[in-house]
């Protein structure tokens, strides 16, 4: 069973204990829009040349962080951070939106990288000067 990005609602749907299907108009709009953005980020994080074969199929962990990151600003779009009901009081943060985070981004690399530590960079060397 291939695993494409983005993850179909349905999946989120489950995850949000709802039956696939349920969702529609602007929440259905919402989660497509959550999982899309999600995917997006999750396919930033890997080299060029594997977001084709992701995008088709990609490791169960991506498809995992794109779902996790989605049920976020599904759930809370506005990034609340603290909400009181009596004498109201809301807090907002700057993470309202999808955003990843640096565990799951750990994760997205070494599913893409295939070694443990999953590190994705670059080395510098000095060059010889002759002396």
């Amino acid at each position: 069973m291939a695993n494409p990005l983005p993850p179909a609602v349905g999946l989120l749907e489950s995850r949000l204990g709802m039956e696939a299907g349920s969702l529609t108009g602007v929440d259905l709009a919402r989660a497509t829009d959550a999982l899309d953005d999600a995917a997006t980020l999750v396919l930033a994080e890997i080299p060029k040349n594997l977001v084709p074969a992701w995008t088709a199929d990609a490791p169960k962990v991506a498809v995992l962080v794109a779902l996790k990151a989605a049920r976020r600003e599904f759930e809370n779009p506005r990034g609340m951070d603290q909400e009181s009901l009596g004498e109201h009081s809301v807090g907002l943060t700057d993470t309202s939106g999808v955003y990843l985070t640096g565990r799951e981004i750990a994760q997205i690399r070494r599913a893409a990288s295939g070694r443990r530590g999953g590190f994705v960079g670059t080395v510098r060397i000095r060059s010889y000067d002759g002396e």
